[in-house]
């Protein structure tokens, strides 16, 4: 009988992973390249659920004090060689029953459904409050049997303790070790946690942490051919070895997969040394910094972008060299023309409270996608030191890169990676096309009840403030929660100080108030509950809403403008009606924000002077599909700019290898 076509192939291969259209622009020829990829997967996700199902009672009845020994069992049989796919089902099984019985959590079908799935190698698509958590644990300790070590990587170092706290006892009980993944730490802590056999960290952690290791290997390189046999020979000491802290990167967990390995990956690992102290030749940054007041757009400097830095004419280059300005030729480490573009950049690319904030007189940078201060970070080439200038604080002394690699190629070192997130799909092509992972839709639970109101444009930032503090003042009369979204810490400062001027009581939670996150969300699904957050909210934080909020309809999101990712808007309104609980969200839009003034300037300036009703709103719905136009061109810019890290590291890592 004849096989399949390609097409049928192709349908069949979509219908698998239920993903439309993730390998965009492919051709026939190009899938089939791909399809065999995939020939190692062996099972079926829903007949090994039913699996899974079926031991259930058979668990139910093993006393306590004997789960124990079953685990122990299995760990033989996979170490002995049993295949692995033959142990899924019972590991899942146990794990299931075990939870039941210590924590009083069952997993529901759907949570069997995404740990399959990201056992074979895949990114599970799990809507915000599914209890992703509870999936971690599944996965974690199928691909903890062997003793291989497993790595579960999550966006923050509040998240990552929260899981590991969750799921010590469980993993204690089945005859496993976890450890937590610390920070800034010397060696011997950091090797107690990667001998565990689940370790809970950061995901730059883990890549930092590579790259301390690859240095050690580089500073005690290993006995050269016939070393060994001449050193015993003639009977000299063991030479020095290079003492690592990993002890090899098998297995990954990725939790909010698509926060680190798409959104990012726009920035690489690097490990740089730095003198302590004030830099010894600051006079290049400050004359820098005040030449620029003198410079004129167009002429003299381009601006560039979000993406594109600044940079000089011909014209510029030449002025800037002329004895129109007093240059410190002696202080000089790089170009002259390099200052003055890292002031230009400082002046017109990067902004307080939007890129970074000014803590004790330092300049701490802000994580776009989190919100949250990276104090440990420092821009490299100078770029910091023009930024300290133009805050006219003491400039530091620069940093120097010993080490570096793009988030893609190190993720991809591993030999069995996946993930799980709300907001995969949007991504799916790139999760293919750089990882091999496919993305896995799992249903929900529980039906939403998600209510999506119509999207709002104004004019100015101004009338949009309005609008936005009228809208919560009607919702906190009523008694309903609300959470307020904005893309900058200087976003949700203006919209506090509307509230506060209205006299509606507010938490305000930034990077400014880091330590304080976990008790700002707790409270944010109380009774009138009014709370302003940058992105850190949208990603892994829980918010618990009590009856007669739901009542009222529960949790109100406000989204105060668009984000550059699509993905990251749906983490923010995800945070209402999670597991099936009431809860609407709304966006605002106007004609002073980022996205449109960025990407689409011409259309921002159409939309400030089209004309509205008394407050300053535009009916309609053209320019709702502007904003998305402006949103999809972001999206492109960054990719095309992963795209570009990441070629980048491939040719230089592949030219080291042939050097």
């Amino acid at each position: 009988m004849r096989g399949p076509g390609l097409g049928e192939q192709w349908r069949r291969f979509r219908r698998q992973y239920a993903v439309e259209g993730y390998l965009h622009g492919l051709g026939h020829a190009a899938v089939a390249r791909l399809l065999p990829a995939r020939k190692g997967v062996t099972w079926d996700d829903h007949a090994m659920l039913a699996a899974v199902n079926q031991l259930a009672p058979r668990f139910a009845i093993v006393p306590t004090d004997k789960l124990a020994a079953h685990s122990l069992r299995l760990r033989e049989e996979v170490q002995s060689g049993r295949p692995f796919s033959e142990i899924v089902t019972s590991a899942f099984a146990l794990v299931r029953e075990t939870s039941k019985r210590l924590t009083g959590l069952y997993h529901h079908d759907v949570q069997i459904l995404a740990g399959l799935a990201m056992c074979r190698g895949a990114v599970a698509e799990m809507a915000t409050g599914e209890g992703k958590t509870l999936v971690q644990s599944l996965v974690a300790y199928a691909w903890a049997l062997p003793g291989r070590g497993v790595h579960v990587a999550t966006a923050n170092a509040y998240l990552a303790e929260r899981d590991q706290e969750f799921s010590a006892e469980l993993f204690r009980f089945l005859g496993l070790t976890s450890a937590l993944l610390p920070e800034r730490a010397p060696g011997p802590q950091k090797r107690f946690a990667y001998a565990a056999d689940v370790t809970f960290g950061t995901g730059t952690e883990f890549g930092f942490d590579y790259l301390r290791d690859q240095l050690e290997r580089f500073r005690i390189p290993g006995p050269r051919l016939g070393e060994r046999f001449a050193r015993t020979a003639l009977d000299l000491p063991p030479p020095e070895e290079a003492v690592l802290c990993q002890r090899g990167l098998v297995y990954a967990i990725l939790d909010e997969a698509d926060s680190i390995l798409i959104d990012e990956a726009t920035t690489p690992l690097v490990i740089a040394t730095k003198e302590s102290g004030p830099h010894r030749q600051p006079a290049p940054f400050l004359v820098a910094n005040e030449l620029v007041d003198h410079l004129r757009e167009g002429e003299d400097f381009l601006p560039g972008d979000s993406i594109k830095p600044p940079r000089l004419t011909e014209a510029g280059e030449k002025r800037i060299a002329s004895t129109e300005f007093p240059v410190p030729w002696n202080d000089l480490r790089r170009p002259w023309k390099r200052y003055v573009e890292n002031a230009l950049s400082a002046r017109h690319r990067f902004h307080r409270d939007v890129h970074y904030v000014v803590q004790e007189d330092k300049v701490v940078i802000i994580d776009e996608f989190t919100g949250r201060a990276r104090a440990e970070s420092s821009w490299k080439d100078g770029l910091h030191q023009a930024v300290e200038a133009k805050e006219g604080i003491e400039i530091q002394a620069e940093s120097q890169s010993a080490a570096g690699i793009s988030r893609q190629r190190f993720y991809k070192l591993y030999e069995h990676l996946c993930g799980m997130t709300g907001t995969a799909l949007d991504s799916a092509g790139e999760f293919w096309e750089v990882f091999r992972l496919p993305v896995v839709p799992i249903p929900r639970h529980r039906p939403s009840q998600a209510k999506v109101l119509p999207t709002r444009v104004f004019t100015s930032e101004a009338a949009k403030l309005r609008a936005i503090v009228a809208d919560i003042a009607a919702r906190r009369a009523h008694g309903q929660p609300v959470l307020v979204g904005t893309r900058t810490i200087g976003n949700s400062e203006r919209l506090s100080e509307a509230l506060t001027h209205a006299g509606i009581p507010h938490r305000l939670l930034n990077a400014r108030q880091d330590a304080e996150e976990a008790a700002i969300i707790a409270e944010a699904g109380q009774r009138g509950a009014v709370t302003i957050a940058t992105n850190m909210a949208g990603r892994g934080t829980h918010i618990t809403l009590g009856k007669e909020e739901l009542a009222g309809g529960g949790l109100h999101v406000i989204a105060l403008e668009l984000e550059e990712s699509r993905r990251i808007d749906l983490q923010l309104t995800g945070r209402g009606a999670r597991q099936g609980q009431p809860g609407s969200n709304q966006t605002f839009l106007s004609a002073g924000d980022f996205v449109i003034q960025r990407y689409l300037p011409d259309e921002a300036k159409r939309l400030a002077a089209a004309r509205t009703d008394a407050s300053g709103e535009v009916r309609g719905d053209r320019w709702e599909s502007v904003f998305c136009r402006a949103q999809a061109k972001a999206e492109k810019t960054r990719y095309e700019t992963r795209q570009g890290l990441l070629r980048h590291d491939d040719w230089l890592s592949e030219t080291k290898r042939r050097l």
